[in-house]
């Protein structure tokens, strides 16, 4: 299937729909969404990422496989599109722990750059928080950047912030 063609005209959910199909049940299809996801430029990289996205949402494990490659290639990435919902994505699975260092630094990094929409940080403060749970140590790092942003970024921001701190003074 190509997939690069089709992204390029990709105008509703129910084909979104459609190619979440194809894929889930297709591990050829799915690496081919990832390696446009990874090394296209928009909109066909964003494109690619939201189905993947949808896609591993649908059927749960699908990206395990790719877990450390996908974590390799965020700091390449040029999409901000890509980057939100293969973070989105990266929420709902535990790291190798061989790619936690990088992935963590990389959301530090999200969070505190003017450069990054909010989902992109929402999705950054959720995985930090996740690996807050495994590594406590990082917990106070995690509240001080959240806390020192919260005036700098939006209502959402902020509301999310708050719930996690809140969930952290909890542990």
């Amino acid at each position: 299937m190509d997939f690069r063609s089709l992204l390029m005209n990709f105008p509703s959910g129910a084909e979104k729909d459609l190619f979440i199909r194809e894929v889930t049940g297709n591990k050829a299809n799915f690496e081919s969404l990832l390696d446009l996801a990874l090394h296209e430029k928009d909109p066909v990289a964003w494109r690619a990422s939201w189905v993947l996205d949808g896609s591993d949402e649908q059927q749960p494990g699908l990206a395990t496989p790719y877990l450390h490659k996908l974590v390799k290639a965020l700091p390449t990435l040029d999409s901000k599109g890509s980057l939100r919902s293969l973070l989105r994505m990266l929420c709902r699975y535990d790291i190798p722990e061989e790619a936690q260092g990088l992935l963590i630094d990389l959301c530090f990094g999200y969070l505190c750059s003017e450069l990054y929409p909010v989902a992109v940080k929402a999705h950054a403060m959720q995985i930090i928080y996740n690996h807050v749970l495994l590594y406590p140590e990082l917990k106070d790092e995690l509240v001080a950047v959240l806390e020192d942003q919260m005036e700098n970024n939006s209502v959402g921001f902020m509301s999310r912030g708050r719930r996690l701190i809140k969930q952290m003074e909890k542990l």
